[in-house]
């Protein structure tokens, strides 16, 4: 954008120091916002505005254009646009439609360890990702058609935390060979799915490991720092 010195002049020697002096006293920070940035923002809106004048043919003074400059970063209007459907959108927080929130808030406090929880531990769901619940079933599809009746009540009991003694009757067999076709279960299990699967499935995902122990870098450091 080609910007005539007459036009430079009158930002840069009148509208900016109104505009500076504005956004110290009336102009509400958002996020991350702060004095240079509003004060850069406001000067692509002044000049959006003194490009427009020409146009209308009208003259304008630099109270002018800082005025409705102000009055524009004041309502959350940006250089970038106006957007009050967006929540990291200064004009959508002013507006009071949106709170934006740290991931390291505490909300609750785990009362099995007595340690705080924060938001980002509470909003991350607890299952698995859809890729691997996919290739899980997959792998239990494979496993299961090499079960036979027996073999899949056994599968099916041990699912619902129910006792096998219950198949005895059934299927009019033994305890013994209930626990036989069991035990074979195991076999396929391992042969199929991997000898450490049941670590596997016991094992938190790996970024539930960085977090923790980002918290525990961060505590050690408190710890020294009081010390």
């Amino acid at each position: 954008m080609l910007i005539n010195p007459s036009t430079e002049n009158l930002l840069l020697r009148e509208v900016q120091p109104r505009l500076r002096n504005a956004i110290a006293h009336t102009v509400p920070s958002v996020g991350c916002d702060d004095e240079a940035e509003l004060l850069q923002d406001g000067l692509a809106i002044a000049l959006h505005l003194l490009n427009g004048t020409p146009r209308s043919r009208k003259n304008v003074t630099a109270s002018n254009v800082a005025y409705y400059t102000i009055k524009y970063l004041r309502s959350g209007r940006r250089s970038t646009g106006y957007r009050k459907a967006d929540p990291l959108h200064p004009a959508s927080q002013l507006n009071g439609h949106c709170r934006v929130h740290s991931f390291e808030e505490h909300v609750a406090v785990d009362r099995s360890t007595d340690e705080p929880l924060t938001l980002g531990e509470m909003l991350p769901a607890r299952d698995d990702d859809p890729a691997t619940q996919a290739c899980r079933r997959l792998d239990w599809n494979d496993l299961i058609q090499q079960l036979d009746a027996i073999t899949k009540a056994v599968l099916l009991c041990l699912a619902t935390c129910e006792e096998l003694t219950g198949l005895v009757k059934r299927f009019r067999k033994s305890r013994s060979m209930i626990q036989n076709h069991k035990d074979r279960l195991a076999r396929l299990v391992k042969a199929n799915l991997g000898a450490d699967i049941l670590r596997q499935i016991q094992e938190r995902p790996g970024w539930h490991n960085d977090m923790h122990v980002t918290r525990e870098k961060l505590a050690c450091r408190w710890e020294r720092s009081t010390t």
